[in-house]
């Protein structure tokens, strides 16, 4: 009795430690994505932070501003080969650029000249579909333009 015991209790044990095991490496695998499908024009379609407004950061409110929606402005990122992002308003003749260089575990690493750099998280990158996590939580969610 006590041999059946032991070994029910070793099965439990290694079905365990396998499920934590396989848990661990879905988490942490790399989506996948290639970083060129990034080249080319993006609107910003959502903001969504996690934290009081107050909180956010200075430059992630410089880059993605506060949810647009009909009566707010229409933000464009147009990524370039040349790790260049320009931003515009409103497709408007005057824009602003920002430098962009990818760096280790899906990160894009953002700065304008001038400001700290600030790092956005890839959590998705398709054809159509661009969504960013900022360090403070915050999730930008971008659709490309046809």
């Amino acid at each position: 009795m006590k041999k059946i015991i032991l070994a029910v209790i070793l099965v439990a044990a290694v079905g365990g430690a396998a499920y934590y095991l396989l848990q661990n490496k879905k988490q942490n695998a790399v989506s996948g994505f290639k970083q060129e499908q990034i080249i080319g024009k993006w609107t910003l379609v959502r903001w969504t932070p996690f934290r009081d407004s107050l909180a956010q950061s200075k430059d992630t409110v410089a880059y993605f501003p506060v949810n647009p929606d009909s009566n707010r402005p229409k933000y464009d990122y147009d990524f370039k080969k040349e790790n260049i992002v320009v931003i515009s308003l409103n497709d408007s003749v005057l824009s602003d650029t920002a430098q962009y260089q990818w760096t280790k575990d899906n990160h894009i690493e953002w700065k304008k000249q001038g400001d700290s750099a600030e790092v956005l998280t890839v959590t998705t990158l398709n054809k159509d579909s661009l969504v960013l996590k900022t360090n403070d939580s915050a999730v930008i969610y971008l659709k490309r333009v046809k």
